[in-house]
């Protein structure tokens, strides 16, 4: 584990961003749970949606929410997070979420289990991109949906790096989404869509084998 993963074991940094999270909850997780439920297959009942990095859960439960027929995974190395990733699913009324840990480069599922893994703003912390990259596409079944959205380094312009490294560290600008497409096109993804340019990208790939468009 390294210095960054140990930091969110940290309760009073958990909490605390626990705490600004629920504040955005409705303004930024319900808006991103409809655009991701949007790429489930209509046809599968009842989906397995993975949360990879999933915090404290809200972007999982607002999935939960708008399909109460999935099953919802949330998936997080930090055991401190997990705790209340599980109680603010209990608190939501939610009975088809379960917060397992683990880490992008070993996700605890079953191969080929999964319909769609999101992950919203981890990407930059993976301890190894293109192995968390093939682990999404171990547990995806054929046809499943890979979706990432992360802080776009193509953004980043000078004056931009200049100002914002005056209020805060910069390290989540790491890869934009030409990077991230590149890697998981290497890793066997196909149909790599999305939107590229802004403060953050939004990529979305497809495991083959099905029948998705």
């Amino acid at each position: 584990m390294d210095e960054q993963q140990q930091q969110w074991q940290e309760k009073e940094r958990v909490l605390k961003y626990s705490k600004r999270a629920s504040l955005a909850s409705r303004l930024v997780y319900a808006p991103l749970a409809k655009r991701v439920t949007a790429y489930l297959e209509p046809s599968i009942q009842s989906p397995t949606v993975v949360d990879l990095g999933c915090g404290p859960g809200f972007l999982g439960i607002e999935i939960g929410k708008l399909q109460p027929r999935a099953r919802i995974i949330g998936v997080d190395p930090s055991n401190e997070m997990l705790q209340i990733a599980r109680a603010n699913a209990a608190r939501a009324g939610l009975s088809n979420y379960e917060a397992r840990q683990g880490t992008a480069e070993e996700i605890p599922l079953e191969s080929g289990c999964s319909d769609l893994v999101i992950s919203q703003s981890s990407f930059h912390e993976w301890e190894d991109p293109h192995r968390g990259l093939a682990e999404i596409y171990r547990v995806l079944g054929p046809g499943g949906r890979l979706i990432l959205r992360d802080y776009n380094l193509a953004w980043l312009s000078a004056w931009k790096r200049k100002l914002l490294g005056l209020l805060h560290p910069l390290h989540m600008f790491e890869f934009g989404f030409d990077d991230v497409a590149s890697m998981a096109r290497e890793t066997g993804f196909e149909q790599i869509q999305g939107q590229p340019k802004g403060l953050q990208y939004f990529l979305v790939a497809a495991k083959g084998g099905g029948e998705q468009e």
